[in-house]
């Protein structure tokens, strides 16, 4: 019963949206969240450097 309430939101906020700002419904694609993160990333990074502070890639990834 959640599930089916939380997608009838989701859906009325997706038709409110577009019925308020008159422009179609833009899938943001199955990548959007790699992208913001990777995005953010680099926004830290710049703001870092502007700081001052030196930026070395890591050779390790974390999780």
């Amino acid at each position: 019963m959640k599930g089916r309430i939380a997608s009838a939101h989701l859906l009325l906020t997706i038709a409110y949206n577009i019925l308020k700002t008159g422009e179609p419904y833009d899938e943001l694609g199955s990548n959007y969240l790699e992208e913001k993160q990777n995005n953010k990333e680099l926004k830290m990074i710049e703001y870092l450097k502007k700081k001052g502070y030196t930026i070395a890639p890591s050779e390790q990834q974390t999780a």
